[in-house]
């Protein structure tokens, strides 16, 4: 339905310009109309308005003492006699004076008598006007409102959301249905999107957009058909001819009836500016507020939190072994995995919360909140990883490490708010990772003494700090023993016997496990060389490679190397890699088997608890898995552990591997496992990692 204008009332208003030749005369308003006919067009859709009133009118604001108010053929007769009151009396002069002045909309009822009966109608005024300029509009939206307690019931009844409507008539707007199909939109769609009304009517919404962006549109309409509240969201959109076009869309929730809902999605056209100062904002891959964001929102909050004397946390979250996931899998799929990971954030089941991609794969949550609602947040925040990352039909299952920090107790400045969450995630990392812990004082000091310990541990190996102790394996059936797992040991003058679990993760991380492997296996092959000499022989030692040094590609030739250096067979010694290194199927299948041409065995430890995948195992030239500890801690206990085990130990066999159980303390464990017909053993029960000295004391000389 087109605007038509059929009738005018004249209003004078002397307090806005000077009178000149009076009221403003219907030939000259209607001329005036004719030539702004295609604009107003444009502006106003006649039928999407009358979804939201009964009556609608135009009033157009004249520079001079008089304004002129329109309204289409159909409601005439109407309209005059609900407003002609207020017209005479000189009352919708003073509501529109109100209207300019404030550039809020005006609300008052009428009554008016009407098909014999009395009835009550609602007008709203509102003043449409762009940024920075006089009001050129206003907007009368009437409703009869005699009946509204019978039934009708209307949510955007609020003056705000009128306005918010009519004002963005000027941009793209359409109607939806809770399903996302498209009901009606305006001629400004057509300009933005290039599709006219016939083309996109009936269709979906979400068909304009990339499936995740539909996926998060659709819980936006989900969470305002809920809670009752406008949305905003950003995203690319697709025009006609396939462009993509950064928009921003606000999603208004509209209640026609008591059953019928609808949505009101106004688009705006973000321009390149905006899109700059998004970016500037906004990390570009998740579409999350970055760190620049973070510090000037961190600013903001801290003096409302000091002012409302209320607190907030800083969840500070790191993605555990991701660069290993990225190198291996490549970028893309890192890149995949970061934007899952965002999406999983955002959907979190919390209350006043915001989340942010500061670098790499680092996110910081902010949670308004009182204690229980931290400690649920950190709970929550965990449990999204349980679920695993599917990438190329492969699941992968990524966990984090997060450290809190909480507003004021632990600081009462965005920086120190950081640093202190990144310390108390430094402490998770250091202590295995997968879990959460606040931040506490004591954590400072630890933290100097995790950086001092770095520093000696550059020059471990040249003052001759660093050793090799040795864990036999027991033969379950015989129980001789064939062979030894080589583990590193470090002992440091200033902090004594440092656990590997703390130095080692450091060395990984800085690159210096790369010469301490290389010193490993040198050590290991010239200690096994003097025990060949001295006569004992018929054995092999198992040495752990790590990711790092793994995907160098010179290793098996750095072996083959110092196999020859001590003329050592290549049966003497063993590769253990962990299960999560196979995930890269080519590099890795092409170094195994370099191993394998030498003669060398390889052993997956830790089976079990990483990527288990059968065509890992089939594919790979391995010949030993080694049970995680995890699962023969609580064999006497768990019936889980036990069939697991079980099924491990029959999968062994199937494949003609041999099968070694770690973690080994107990002799109920020893029988439960000799009854599984488990090959091997190592662990406590028989003996603790002990020194190339006590070795040779217990077993060969």
């Amino acid at each position: 339905m087109l605007l038509q204008f059929a009738h005018f009332w004249e209003i004078e208003f002397p307090d806005y310009g000077d009178k000149k030749d009076g009221f403003m005369d219907k030939v000259a308003a209607t001329r005036e109309f004719d030539n702004l006919r295609d604009l107003i067009k444009t502006l106003f859709n006649l039928d999407t308005l009358y979804q939201l009133a009964d009556f609608v009118s135009i009033i157009k604001v004249e520079h001079g003492p008089t304004f002129a108010i329109a309204c289409d053929d159909r409601a005439e007769q109407q309209v005059y006699q609900i407003l002609s009151e207020v017209i005479q009396n000189g009352q919708l002069e003073s509501y529109c004076c109100k209207v300019i002045e404030s550039s809020e909309p005006v609300t008052f009822i009428t009554e008016t008598y009407i098909n014999n009966k009395v009835s009550l109608y609602e007008s709203t005024l509102i003043c449409n006007k762009e940024e920075d300029r006089p009001c050129q509009w206003i907007i009368v939206m009437t409703k009869d409102v005699t009946e509204l307690e019978m039934g009708k019931k209307v949510l955007l009844e609020s003056n705000k959301a009128y306005e918010a409507l009519v004002q963005r008539h000027i941009g793209a707007v359409m109607s939806i249905d809770v399903s996302g199909n498209i009901l009606s939109m305006n001629e400004s769609v057509n300009d933005l999107l290039l599709y006219k009304e016939n083309e996109l009517k009936s269709r979906s919404i979400f068909n304009l957009m990339e499936k995740h962006t539909a996926q998060d549109f659709q819980l936006l309409l989900n969470k305002s058909l809920v809670s009752h509240q406008d949305q905003t969201f950003s995203c690319y959109v697709y025009n006609r001819i396939g462009e993509k076009i950064f928009v921003s869309i606000h999603i208004m929730l509209v209640a026609v009836d008591i059953n019928i809902k609808r949505f009101f999605i106004t688009i705006q056209n973000i321009n390149k500016s905006a899109v700059e100062n998004r970016f500037a904002l906004h990390d570009e891959l998740t579409g999350l507020w970055n760190q620049h964001a973070l510090l000037e929102h961190m600013k903001m909050l801290i003096l409302e939190a000091k002012k409302a004397n209320r607190q907030f946390a800083i969840y500070y979250i790191d993605l555990d072994r991701f660069k290993y996931f990225n190198d291996i899998l490549g970028k893309q799929a890192g890149d995949e995995i970061l934007k899952r990971t965002a999406q999983r954030l955002q959907r979190l089941n919390l209350d006043d919360f915001q989340v942010y991609h500061v670098n790499s794969d680092r996110f910081i949550i902010i949670l308004n909140g009182n204690q229980d609602d931290i400690e649920k947040g950190a709970v929550l925040i965990s449990a999204i990883f349980n679920e695993p990352f599917q990438i190329e039909e492969e699941d992968y299952i990524i966990a984090s490490s997060i450290g809190i920090s909480i507003y004021p107790n632990d600081g009462e400045d965005e920086e120190t708010l950081i640093k202190h969450a990144d310390t108390a995630l430094s402490q998770v990392k250091d202590s295995g990772k997968g879990h959460y812990r606040f931040y506490s004082s004591r954590m400072d000091v630890e933290f100097q003494q995790y950086i001092l310990m770095g520093k000696h541990l550059r020059r471990a190996i040249e003052k001759n700090e660093l050793m090799i102790h040795y864990q036999p394996q027991v033969d379950l059936k015989s129980g001789e023993i064939e062979s030894f797992e080589a583990l590193l040991r470090w002992n440091n003058p200033k902090f004594g016997n440092v656990s590997p679990l703390k130095f080692i993760p450091f060395a990984e991380e800085t690159g210096l496990i790369i010469p301490i492997g290389e010193w490993v296996i040198d050590t290991v092959c010239k200690k096994v060389k003097e025990w060949q000499e001295r006569g004992a022989v018929d054995f092999r030692v198992a040495i752990n490679i790590s990711p790092k040094q793994f995907k160098a590609p010179y290793l098996p030739k750095l072996i083959h190397q110092t196999l020859r250096k001590y003329d050592l067979p290549a049966s003497a010694i063993e590769i253990e890699i962990t299960e999560t290194m196979m995930m890269d199927i080519g590099n890795v299948l092409n170094i195994l088997q370099e191993l394998k041409d030498l003669g060398i065995k390889i052993s997956v430890d830790d089976f079990g608890t990483g990527y288990s995948s059968l065509n890992y195992i089939k594919k790979f030239p391995i010949d030993i898995l080694k049970i995680d500890q995890s699962f023969i801690r609580e064999l006497n206990i768990s019936q889980k552990d036990v069939a697991i085990t079980k099924t491990i130990i029959h999968l062994a066999h199937h494949l003609d591997l041999e099968v070694i159980a770690e973690g080994v303390e107990e002799q109920e464990q020893v029988k439960l496992l000799q009854s599984l017909n488990c090959q091997k053993a190592q662990g406590y029960y028989f003996s603790r990692p002990v020194s190339a000295e006590e070795i040779e004391h217990r077993y060969f000389y």
